[in-house]
């Protein structure tokens, strides 16, 4: 049985009560009249006792709790006597609501990756729709979501009709489910996280990995509309920059040509300890690039690139027409082959922690997405 007691010299009731493990419970009601404060006496003792024989709480009592304040609810929850707020809200939380609050808060990341967020909630809205309560998500429905992403979670190849997906790019899809329903369990809006045990780390994909030997950039080199694109290759293949985040970002101050080695800005990695800053060696392949770059830059040049900086530009088209120009069939992954074939080349020749260094990955994932084997 539980217990009333006013406290006059804080103005307000005090509930005591044993719970079923008998341990001692005081729950401060505040100022509240007489007759309230004895409804949630009555409301406790029916919680305990339906506690104690394993029933669910009466109607009644589930309608007081639906209608209580969160500080009124909080104060039960800690007693033990029903879920905490968070809790009461993901039973209702739909799933379009909770991503959209979700990715509206991270104004922590780039919009990049909130982009990624974006393409990721698609996915989840198109296949469970956003109306679906979070909570009502099983491990059942996750895979069948997985299965679903994988056969017909593709909807840009309208012209040929297919509508697979990418095994990389369903991992990194189901990542960030993962991702959103993590934090969900972690704000005590649903118990348990149904993607928690989906494959999303990514493998690197074998099949779209090419080699770009230095000939054929060569010859796309001799074939480019102008020196900026020269030099935008150049800086690709043999310095091994990401494009266009890397390259666009590159200072003639960042430069030190007597010296042999650059400083490299890299947007993606910002985040990390370095803050996304790393020295890189000036390679005697992109030297003479770099060397007729300087020598034609006007006086007070800010940028190595000094054209296509808008974002509207396209650089990945303008390059697919070097590549034809040169007579050459435009490889996968036109950018990111240039930059895996010289971290391949340099990994031949020296020490696999110091090249992930200079260009700005971690070895694993060099192994993984950038190093390819080698005939020779």
């Amino acid at each position: 049985m539980a217990s009333l007691n006013r406290e006059a010299s804080r103005n307000g009731w005090r509930l005591q009560f044993r719970d079923n493990a008998k341990h001692k419970r005081s729950i401060w009601l505040g100022d509240v009249p007489e007759w309230q404060a004895g409804q949630i006496k009555v409301h406790v003792e029916h919680l305990l006792e339906a506690e104690r024989s394993d029933a669910p709480p009466s109607a009644s009592t589930v309608r007081w709790l639906a209608a209580l304040s969160d500080a009124m609810r909080s104060k039960l929850a800690k007693a033990g006597l029903t879920e905490p707020p968070a809790k009461r809200e993901g039973q209702r939380l739909t799933l379009g609501d909770w991503l959209d609050q979700y990715i509206a808060e991270r104004k922590d990341v780039k919009a990049s990756t909130i982009e990624t967020y974006e393409k990721a909630r698609d996915n989840l809205v198109d296949y469970f729709k956003k109306e679906k309560l979070i909570r009502e998500i099983t491990a059942a429905d996750a895979k069948r979501w997985r299965i679903w992403l994988a056969t017909e979670g593709n909807r840009r190849d309208t012209k040929s009709g297919r509508t697979d997906m990418a095994d990389e790019t369903v991992r990194r899809r189901t990542g960030k489910a993962k991702q959103f329903f993590a934090e969900a369990v972690e704000r005590g809006l649903i118990e348990q996280n149904p993607f928690a045990k989906l494959p999303s780390t990514t493998r690197g994909n074998a099949k779209r990995q090419f080699f770009v030997a230095a000939e054929w950039i060569e010859d796309c080199i001799t074939h480019a509309p102008c020196d900026d694109w020269k030099l935008i290759l150049a800086l690709c293949r043999y310095g091994g920059l990401r494009c266009p985040s890397e390259v666009l970002r590159l200072r003639w101050v960042d430069v030190n040509l007597p010296e042999r080695r650059m400083t490299i800005h890299a947007p993606k990695t910002e985040h990390h300890e370095t803050g996304g800053v790393r020295q890189c060696p000036i390679f005697p392949e992109l030297r003479p690039y770099l060397e007729a770059a300087w020598d034609a830059a006007p006086e007070g040049a800010e940028f190595v690139i000094t054209r296509y900086r808008s974002v509207d530009q396209n650089l990945r088209t303008t390059l697919e027409r070097i590549i034809k120009r040169a007579g050459l069939v435009p490889w996968p992954r036109l950018f990111q082959n240039l930059r895996a074939s010289r971290e391949t080349e340099l990994m031949a020749m020296y020490p696999a922690k110091d090249v992930a260094a200079w260009l700005g990955n971690s070895v694993p994932v060099a192994m993984r997405h950038y190093a390819m084997p080698r005939a020779e």
